[in-house]
Formats: structure tokens, sequence, C-alpha cells
């Protein structure tokens, strides 16, 4: 069995069977992942060239080639694409990577008429998927266009539901989700860099708006209205003055320095509850006993362990609050560190105990919730 014994004629019923089923579907149906940078281009629409590729081989045999039969790489299956006379993309390079931040001559509430426009403008490259990015780089841009049921839009506040186990026919959720599926993966990476989102809003009835920056600011995953496990992101408008440079390129300096706004990847809470929480703990990190000091004072972060707003909507109390150095307070946040219910966990390969002082007492229920979010 190999690609050489598959035709043209193959590939595009192997397209028709895709644009039948719909990415989700026949992807899980033949036990394939979303194409982290080949795809297939047939018109307006992409195709995850590994899946297709396979499935087209048992149309020519009568037997899929599994994902793990057969490298995805540039000399096989794009090969074997391009000497079919299919065109292929690379996602990484071919389209010039990941174009963070603002679009030169397209100002927020630009309309488009069709998402073709909006691709090419550059505001949104992809005319299929609702996620462009990957996970190196970070995810440049989303459309928002309620087809999925999680989604919630507030405005300036977005919770956008990742990409993947969505039936396009049935309009509903039908599979779990992963971080792992390279548009979650983009918006994972977003967030831990730090790195702006362009999002588009509308569809193909009203037409589509630009509608500026925003920057991911917290994750989870958990069941949906569906009973099946979504990817969440919480999606927080970035301010015209928040905005900052991010081309890759050295600063040349300034002798004479100025201030000036710049975004946090992390926003730090400074409220009565964290600081009699840390107070009661003379801030020493409850994770790996360390305690900073800067000029003779103590310093530590509180972190809120099932977070505030929503879609988690956690309460502001003690006993919802830990107290952690810096380091451990990223590495909780973005769920590298889970801690059990009897308040155990691994750190850097090391069982460890959560250090417990009289008057904190530390909710099992909010553990339990941040542990299964992560999970």
């Amino acid at each position: 069995m190999s690609l050489a014994d598959i035709s043209r004629e193959d590939v595009l019923k192997a397209m028709a069977e895709y644009d039948h089923l719909g990415r989700d579907k026949f992807l899980s149906r033949y036990g394939f992942r979303t194409s982290r940078r080949y795809v297939v281009v047939a018109g307006a629409f992409e195709y995850d060239s590994k899946a297709l590729l396979g499935v087209a081989h048992r149309f020519a045999t009568g037997e899929v080639l599994k994902a793990g039969d057969f490298s995805g790489g540039g000399a096989t299956v794009v090969a074997r694409a391009m000497a079919l006379g299919f065109e292929v993309r690379d996602l990484e390079e071919s389209s010039g990577g990941v174009k963070l931040g603002e679009i030169d001559g397209v100002p927020e509430g630009t309309w488009f008429a069709k998402r073709a426009d909006v691709a090419a403008r550059g505001v949104h490259r992809n005319q299929q998927w609702g996620i462009v990015g990957n996970q190196r780089d970070g995810a440049e841009s989303i459309v928002v266009s309620g087809g999925y049921e999680d989604d919630e839009d507030y405005g300036d506040v977005i919770i956008y539901t990742g990409h993947g186990g969505r039936d396009r026919k049935l309009k509903k959720q039908v599979a779990d989700q992963s971080f792992e599926d390279s548009g979650n993966a983009a918006l994972l990476t977003s967030k831990i860099m730090g790195t702006p989102v362009r999002v588009v809003r509308g569809n193909t009835a009203t037409g589509y708006r630009y509608d500026g920056l925003f920057r991911v600011e917290d994750f989870s995953r958990g069941p949906g209205r569906s009973g099946f496990k979504v990817c969440r992101f919480r999606m927080v408008k970035i301010r015209p003055e928040d905005l900052v440079d991010i081309e890759p390129v050295a600063p040349a300096g300034n002798a004479k320095p100025v201030r000036r706004t710049t975004s946090s990847q992390r926003v730090v809470r400074k409220t009565a509850v964290a600081d009699f929480v840390k107070a009661l703990h003379d801030h020493t990190c409850q994770m790996c006993g360390t305690r900073l000091t800067i000029r003779g004072r103590g310093y530590s972060e509180g972190a809120h362990i099932r977070a505030l707003g929503r879609p988690h909507d956690g309460p502001d109390e003690a006993e919802n609050v830990l107290c952690l150095c810096p380091n451990c307070h990223v590495r909780f946040d973005g769920g590298e560190v889970l801690i059990d219910s009897d308040l155990s966990f691994d750190l850097d390969g090391e069982k460890r105990q959560l250090l417990r002082r009289p008057g904190h007492v530390v909710k099992r229920e909010h553990v339990d919730y941040h542990r299964a979010r992560h999970s």
C-alpha cells in the first residue's frame, strides 16, 4: 500500500465525502487530526492533506491508509497531491507566516460583504476555518459567527469556543475538543505569549466586520451544552492605549526613555481578600515554599483557584485564593500544576502537599474545578 496507488479521481471522491460529512466528522471517522501545516486547496475550500489522501487510498484500493501508516510531509503527501495536479498550501510558510496585530489600511469597523473579501485583505486569511494561526506563533485571527452553540458574545468580552467536534449539518457538537487541535493550540499560545488576536464578526447573511484586537485572558476545557468537552477561551478587547509594537525586531534603544502604557500578559488582582491570604502566609508560596523579598518586604501573588468572571464565575473569597510566587502562579494558571482533592500535587516530578496556615481553608470544590478544566 502506498500513495502511488491514488489517482486524481480518488482524491476528488475523498473531497466529496469530506464536503458531505464536514471536516470534523470526516477526521473523526477516519482517525486523523487537523493538518498543522499542509492543506490541499480546491477553489475556495481547503482540505487536511494527510487525511484527504489517506481516505483517497480507500477509493483506490478499498483500504484507508491510517495516520500511522505514512508521513504527511512535503516529500510524501505534498509531493503526491501536487503530482496529481492539486494546489497545496503551506500554512506556515507560503502564507507568509502568522501576521499578528493590525492590518495596514483596515481600521476597526471595516465591513466586508463576503468572507473571501476578508481573506483577500489579510484580516482573516482562511475562508473555511474559524481560527488562523499555529501552535508555534499563536493565533492571528478568529471569526465569531455564532456557529458554535457554546459561544457567548458580550461585545468587549467573548467566550469563544475552539475548533473541532462540530457537525456542520446538525450545527451542534458531536465529539470532544482538544487543546492539541491546531486552532486551539494556537489560541493557547496566544494566551501564554500575550499576543493580540484580530476578531471578525458576522456570517454569509449579514456580511463581516473587523472588530479590532482582543487578548486571550483565560481558557478552560469542560462539558458544553451537548455534553461533549469543549475548549473555551475568554477573550477581552484591547484598548488602543494598550497596544505595543509586536514586530520581532531589536529596538534601537533610547538614551532618555519615557513611560508608555503596555499590555500585560497576566493580570494580578489586588484585593482585600488576596492581601489577607498573602499576609496570613507571610508571602510564602504554598506550592514551592519560596519567600521572595523586595527591599526587605515580602512579595507574593494571590491566585484565584476558580477564576473570576465568565465562564467560571469563581468567588472572590479566601477559600478560593492561594498565596503563590510568580513562577508557581503562572504554572498554576496555565494548568501545568494540578492539585488533587487531598491538596497534593506534582511539582517538577516531586510529590508535594499544599502548605497550610491556620485560618486559611482551601475549598476542595474549587481545586476540583481547576483540575477538571485543565484535564
